[in-house]
């Protein structure tokens, strides 16, 4: 029993870890690009992970398929970094988080109905209406007129979205790989590319930049990142996916809890009643993809 409530804690903290991101993001869009962002992040990401690997005695090998979809995946993952970072700068980091975290999911279920990979029944389109319209009330849409629906700040964050939907479905087309041996190629690729191609450090130098970047970079990329992600994936592989993936509906209260907290956000009562209606549609969504697949 210990053992479970000590893995509980750990998926719990991880899901903070995702959550603090996004008010993390809002303050570091203060001090660098948002490709500084990537490059920066990922590069110590990276370099904090071998030791992980060391620990979780895991090979480097990767074969050439999964390493021609981890460059993918790191391309994908730097317009996702991207986007994000730009919707929590030109709008509010809670609303931010809570909605493409709760939005990424209902899309790939989306395309997996487009792209025939599912046989749609009524609970699926009931509970993707039910998504929708959580996603609408979330961002008060029947206040808005078309113009400020698709403001910079949603059109960013509805990219983002779209992004990590992309990367877990060409995730899915991984085989035989530990899942944090092959996050630590994306984001080995993904550092490298956006070096390589879009990286242009107009912001100066990072080294005489003050406590509050740095702590607020570190935790990002080390605390958001590394730990987050490996303990996630652990987590996955002891609990199961389904029980496991129940804790990421923690990251969007998290979110716009300390988005509170950091940026003294106000709470949006349609925020809340938004993620609530777009988690309860998540969770039948999940239910019906578990009895599908046990036939």
């Amino acid at each position: 029993m210990m053992t479970d409530r000590k893995l509980f804690l750990w998926m719990t903290l991880a899901m903070l870890g995702w959550g603090v991101s996004w008010p993390i993001a809002k303050i570091l869009s203060n001090y660098i690009t948002e490709h500084e962002l990537v490059t920066y992040r990922y590069a110590l990401t990276v370099l904090t992970m071998p030791p992980i690997l060391y620990w979780l005695k895991l090979s480097f090998k990767i074969e050439l398929k999964n390493l021609l979809l981890a460059i993918v995946i790191g391309v994908l993952l730097i317009f996702y970094t991207k986007l994000f970072f730009l919707g929590t700068k030109h709008g509010t980091a809670g609303l931010a988080g809570a909605l493409v975290t709760t939005l990424m999911p209902i899309i790939v279920y989306v395309l997996m109905l487009l792209s025939r990979q599912k046989r749609p029944q009524i609970r699926d389109w009931l509970a993707l209406t039910l998504g929708v319209i959580g996603v609408a009330t979330m961002i008060k849409v029947w206040t808005f007129e078309v113009e400020q629906i698709f403001n910079i700040s949603n059109v960013y964050l509805l990219w983002a979205a779209l992004c990590w939907a992309l990367m877990s479905i060409a995730t899915a087309y991984t085989k035989s790989i530990h899942p944090v041996v092959l996050s630590f190629y994306i984001y080995l690729f993904a550092t490298l590319i956006d070096w390589l191609v879009f990286f242009n450090p107009s912001s100066g130098s990072i080294f005489a930049m003050d406590q509050i970047f740095w702590a607020g970079f570190i935790f990002l990329a080390v605390g958001s990142t590394t730990f987050a992600t490996t303990v996630y994936f652990l987590g996955i592989q002891k609990l199961g996916s389904n029980k496991g993936s129940v804790f990421t509906f923690l990251v969007p209260f998290f979110a716009i809890g300390l988005s509170m907290i950091m940026l003294d956000e106000s709470l949006e009562l349609t925020t809340v009643i938004g993620v609530v209606m777009t988690i309860a549609s998540l969770m039948i969504l999940n239910n019906v993809g578990s009895k599908t697949s046990n036939k």
